[in-house]
């Protein structure tokens, strides 16, 4: 059997991170992939998805406290999208990708860069739950903010957030290969105080909804609370 912990891959992280870690086993799932375990059965390791799910609320919780306090004039629905623009999966592969984390997984192998991207994203928010685990909420903070949100100022200034409906409608391209699709199911009120509801579905389920004083306004609405609960 190799010796998993004679592997460089874990000085590597340290490498990356700059500092030392502590529990060589938090690490070591944070760093497997499931493909490789898929090629190495006689190694009894955890996949790091349940890393990778712990890792994505520590990541959307500093990015939301982070955007509250250093945007106080934008509204709920701009701190929205601002979030997701910066922590979206196709955003922290590329983060992934530039930091050289891929020369720190344990992965099998990726056939097209899509797929790599994917891998890296995900595992990125593995490497996020494990420096929440191992060395705890300030360090994975200080990690977030220096990696995740470096370019959230640029993206308020240039207000390069896009509104919600092209932003949904990218992530379920590049997820899915389909677009949602919208459905006017309401209109009511006096004729100068219309009320429209939408319902936005992927194939043939419901995936949110929204109402507003128009149907491109309620369309945006039912966009963004998919947005605001989509797990990227």
């Amino acid at each position: 059997m190799k010796n998993i912990f004679k592997l460089p891959n874990l000085k590597e992280i340290e490498k990356i991170l700059g500092t030392k870690i502590k529990n060589k086993n938090i690490w070591l799932e944070a760093i497997t992939h499931k493909s490789w375990l898929f090629l190495n059965p006689e190694i009894k390791l955890s996949h790091n998805e349940r890393l990778e799910f712990l890792g994505d609320s520590v990541i959307q919780t500093i990015t939301s406290w982070y955007l509250y306090r250093n945007f106080p004039k934008l509204s709920e629905g701009e701190l929205s999208l601002v979030r997701a623009s910066l922590v979206n999966r196709q955003r922290l592969g590329e983060i992934a990708e530039k930091m050289g984390l891929e020369k720190a997984l344990l992965i099998g192998k990726v056939l097209d860069r899509k797929g790599k991207k994917t891998i890296l994203g995900n595992s990125l928010e593995a490497i996020v739950g494990a420096l929440f685990l191992d060395l705890g909420f300030e360090k994975a903070k200080e990690f977030v903010e220096k990696n995740i949100l470096i370019g959230a100022e640029k993206i308020v200034q240039e207000r390069s957030y896009k509104d919600p409906k092209s932003f949904l409608q990218e992530i379920f391209q590049a997820k899915y290969g389909k677009l949602p699709v919208y459905k006017l199911v309401e209109v009511s009120g006096p004729p100068h105080q219309r009320k429209f509801k939408v319902e936005v579905y992927l194939d043939d389920k419901k995936i949110g909804e929204g109402r507003g004083d128009s149907k491109q306004n309620a369309e945006f609405e039912a966009a963004l609370v998919i947005l605001k609960n989509l797990q990227f």
